[in-house]
C-alpha cells in the first residue's frame, strides 16, 4: 500500500503496480486516491498513444491499483510506504496507527528525505519494522530508491 496520493505517492504506487504488485492507495482527502489513479491512467495513456507502452501494460497496471478510503483497509498489507507531509509528529502518529492495525509481518516504510527514520520509529512498539524508502521524483522515471535504516 501507499499512503499519500500526491505526486510522490502516486508515482510510487505506479512504480509498484507496473512491477506487477497489487497496490492499495490511501489519502486523507476524500476521493484523492481515485483521482491519482485516474491521473496515472491518463499518463500511461499518453505513453500508449506515443507507442512507448503497450496498451495491455497500461490496462494491467491500472487493474493493480485500488483506491481505498479507510486506513483499516491496509490491515493485510505486507509493505506500506507513506508519502505524506514532512511533519515528524504526523508521521509518528500514522506509523503508531499502522502498527496497531497491521500484522507483525508488515514492513513499514517512509519516503521521507528530510526526517530521521530513527526519530520517526522511536515511539513504535517495534521500531525495527520501519525503514526509509526514499524514491526520487518523478518516481516512474527515476530508476532509483534510497534505502535508509534507523538505529
Amino acid at each position: 500500500a501507499v499512503i499519500g496520493a500526491g505526486a510522490m505517492g502516486a508515482g510510487i504506487a505506479q512504480v509498484a503496480a507496473q512491477a506487477g504488485h497489487p497496490v492499495l492507495l490511501l489519502d486523507n482527502r476524500p476521493g484523492a486516491a481515485a483521482q491519482a489513479i485516474e491521473g496515472i491512467d491518463r499518463q500511461l495513456g499518453k505513453r500508449v498513444e506515443s507507442g512507448k507502452l503497450p496498451a495491455e501494460s497500461r490496462s494491467a497496471t491500472i487493474a493493480r491499483l485500488q483506491a481505498v478510503e479507510a486506513i483499516e483497509a491496509l490491515a493485510d498489507c505486507d509493505l506500506i510506504i507513506e508519502a505524506i507531509v514532512e511533519n515528524l509528529e504526523v508521521k509518528r502518529a500514522l506509523f503508531r496507527q499502522l502498527e496497531d492495525i497491521c500484522g507483525e509481518h508488515c514492513i513499514l516504510a517512509s519516503n521521507t528525505s528530510s526526517l530521521s527514520i530513527t526519530s520517526i520509529a522511536a515511539q513504535l512498539e517495534h521500531p525495527e519494522r520501519l525503514l526509509g524508502l526514499h524514491f526520487f521524483n518523478p518516481a516512474p522515471v527515476m530508476a532509483l530508491v534510497e534505502i535508509v535504516s534507523g538505529l
